[in-house]
């Protein structure tokens, strides 16, 4: 019985958060589009010139490392 419980109060956590979710996203979409970015321009441009400034120059997607990654632990799982 207490599994049960256990279950049903997951679930209701679970059903929570998806509407809390959709929720926050709306609140998310909502303050984008009303954003002033005219008004935040100098924000903006600094944000952006800081990324420009510090970007890291890739010869690959990091499809091969994500991969290698995976492997890594997979192996591990098997280890155990």
């Amino acid at each position: 019985m207490e599994g049960v419980l256990k279950n049903k109060e997951t679930e209701k956590w679970v059903k929570i958060w998806k509407r809390a979710g959709i929720a926050l996203d709306e609140i998310k979409r909502r303050e984008l589009c009303a954003y002033d970015y005219d008004k935040n321009r100098k924000i903006v441009d600094e944000m952006l010139q800081w990324a420009h400034d510090h970007r890291k120059i890739r010869l690959t997607s990091g499809l091969v490392e994500q991969q290698r990654l995976f492997m890594k632990i997979k192996n591990r799982r098997i280890q155990l």
